[in-house]
């Protein structure tokens, strides 16, 4: 299949009934004098672009476990599409923003095999610039010219739905019925899309899996990263501008050195409130603005357990592991924990009280913002899960399981993402509830109890073997979450 784009002609690959493009440029390379720079228009081409492979990855730290041989450049803006052609009726679009933190992960980590050939959708997955190259702030110490730097990831993610907009109908699908998914940094990264003009118009809906605008942060907190960025590269009090000619490889080294290094560590980066690409105070911008996409948004009810399993120094509670992640709001944290803790064992407390300020704070905080504008809202909470229960990324299990890919009676011990046979019912529902929202914006079903959108109180469409509906998120204390003010200011 060949398909005309705005830039030149691109051909694909025949799998199983559909067709993938891999690597298709949706900007120009941000290399040489363009780095930390916003994207630029790709650059056009007069031969059919072969396009059977997947494009480098953004640079990233190599994955000890594998992963090592993928190719990375600076010129990582590429974008993939699946299709079943381009037929009769627009189909709608599915837009994956892969997760990792801000400083791993690409296009490439996700196949949209089965929604082209089963759902009728057009699926697109993209890379966009991660880390230091993606976000950091360097307004300060570069000067006005590089004020937006600390949001060039979002604006590259802007740039690729712009691709879209121009292009997506030659692929079969519908520029008017645009959906963007993210789980955990995609999910920071969609969310804040809602803060941006620049992202206006580019997308009619979206899906928030464990994540919201809780990564943004202000440009005083940005600013210390930058610093002691410059000071691991050896840059303290000279001249910033050295940081335009570093080969990449030494600044990736350089921000794994600053920053957490577990296998499923917390985030050093994110979007910026630089008042240019995101406003200073973006939950008031959302909560004053009209006419903003529908969402569909929610969390788990375990999200830390992952992130305590993995991480040595979130294995007892105390003040320092809070003081890391949450600065001058570490106080708030413990407060909770030892609220907790007082109706269930430490362990849990300590789960619950990390679930809630890393996850839960942040979706309620969002939803209620978007909700004001008077956006419909859909929240759910995820409470079925596996080994470690609903942890971080779970709902990826249960919304991708298939049929044919059913593990054995009793899932592996050590895997914490093997969907047991009793959730698979769940499984379905949750995939039908979401595919429905891609298709029309609404993600109610029969299969459900009818879930309301959520108004002043929060209504929570709980996820469990036995789904019901409730206004607040329960959990084994019995204790509301609080819906207070959450900002991970340092």
């Amino acid at each position: 299949m060949i398909v005309q784009t705005a830039s030149g002609k691109v051909s694909g690959v025949s799998l199983s009934g559909i067709y993938v493009f891999r690597g298709i440029p949706y900007a120009a390379p941000p290399t040489g004098k363009r780095r930390f720079m916003p994207p630029a228009p790709p650059h056009s081409w007069s031969d059919v672009k072969k396009c059977d492979r997947f494009g480098p990855h953004a640079p990233q730290k190599t994955d000890p476990l594998g992963g090592g041989e993928r190719i990375q450049s600076e010129d990582c803006l590429y974008l993939n599409v699946w299709t079943s052609g381009s037929g009769n009726e627009p189909k709608p679009v599915l837009v994956y923003i892969h997760g990792g933190g801000f400083v791993s992960g690409s296009g490439a980590d996700c196949d949209g095999l089965r929604h082209a050939a089963e759902d009728g959708i057009v699926y697109v997955s993209i890379n966009y610039r991660l880390g230091a190259l993606g976000f950091l702030y360097l307004g300060e110490v570069l000067g006005e010219e590089y004020a937006a730097s600390g949001n060039n990831g979002l604006l590259d993610i802007a740039a690729a739905l712009q691709w879209v907009q121009h292009n997506i109908s030659a692929f079969g699908g519908d520029p008017a019925r645009v959906t963007v998914i993210g789980n955990s940094a995609g999910a920071k990264c969609t969310a804040s899309l809602y803060a941006m003009e620049a992202a206006r118009g580019l997308f009619h809906r979206a899906t928030l899996q464990s994540g919201a605008t809780q990564a943004i942060r202000d440009r005083r907190t940005a600013n210390v990263t930058t610093i002691r960025l410059l000071e691991e590269l050896g840059l303290s009090g000279a001249d910033p501008k050295q940081l335009l000619e570093i080969p990449f490889a030494r600044i990736i080294e350089a921000q794994s050195a600053v920053g957490p290094d577990t296998p499923r560590s917390l985030h050093m980066f994110g979007p910026v409130a630089d008042g240019q690409v995101i406003p200073l105070d973006p939950l008031a911008n959302i909560a004053a603005s009209a006419g903003l996409p529908p969402l569909l948004i929610g969390t788990n009810e375990d999200e830390a357990s992952i992130f305590i399993r993995d991480d040595s120094s979130l294995q007892s509670p105390g003040m320092e592991p809070l003081d890391r992640l949450f600065g001058r709001n570490a106080p708030a944290v413990w407060d909770a924990y030892q609220l907790y803790a007082g109706t269930m064992s430490p362990a849990d407390a300590w789960r619950t009280a990390l679930t809630e300020h890393l996850y839960t704070i942040g979706a309620l905080q969002f939803a209620g913002a978007l909700a004001s504008s008077g956006t419909p809202v859909w929240m759910y909470r995820l409470r079925a899960g596996g080994s470690l229960g609903a942890t971080h990324g779970y709902e990826g299990s249960l919304v991708h399981w298939a049929p044919d890919s059913q593990p054995p009676a009793a899932p592996p011990a050590d895997d914490p993402y093997a969907v047991p046979a009793e959730q698979y019912p769940l499984a379905r529902n949750m995939r039908e509830a979401w595919i429905a929202f891609i298709r029309n914006g609404d993600p109610n079903i029969e299969a459900l109890h009818a879930w309301p959108v959520t108004g002043t109180k929060p209504a929570i469409m709980v996820l469990d073997t036995v789904s019901r509906v409730c206004e607040d998120l329960p959990n084994p204390a019995g204790i509301g979450v609080p819906h207070q003010v959450w900002r991970m200011d340092r």
